[in-house]
């Protein structure tokens, strides 16, 4: 009876221990990858294809004033600074800055990474 108490427990602080790991390093390559081309597209002035990367909740907020207005700054700031960490959830992954500072949550929108937030303003 004891061992079979004993292989429990272990199978749970096995599996909590797995639901609390910190995110993959595909997660952070991912955030990497989206946030670099979002970066790009900033310095092209690709108003319209930066629209595509956010969610339809803040797409409307991507304008071409606060693209132009972050075109200046996006080049003083390398990609390690804006994407130092992520925390994953369930289907999303949310960005940390190297100051600590959150710059925006990506969650899954058919399949596909979106911003929820227009960190770049």
């Amino acid at each position: 009876m004891t061992h079979v108490l004993v292989r429990i427990a272990s199978m749970a602080v096995l599996v909590l221990g797995l639901m609390a790991a910190p995110a993959r390093a595909d997660d952070l390559a991912d955030a990497k990858a989206f946030i670099g081309k979002q970066v790009e597209q900033i310095k092209a002035g690709d108003v319209a294809g930066l629209k595509t990367g956010f969610t339809t909740r803040v797409a409307g907020k991507v304008t071409e004033a606060n693209v132009k207005a972050a075109q200046a700054q996006v080049g003083k700031m390398p990609l390690d600074e804006l994407v130092a960490s992520v925390a994953a959830g369930k289907d999303s992954l949310k960005i940390k800055m190297k100051n600590g500072r959150t710059l925006t949550t990506l969650v899954k929108v058919g399949g596909k990474w979106a911003a929820d937030t227009v960190w770049f303003k």
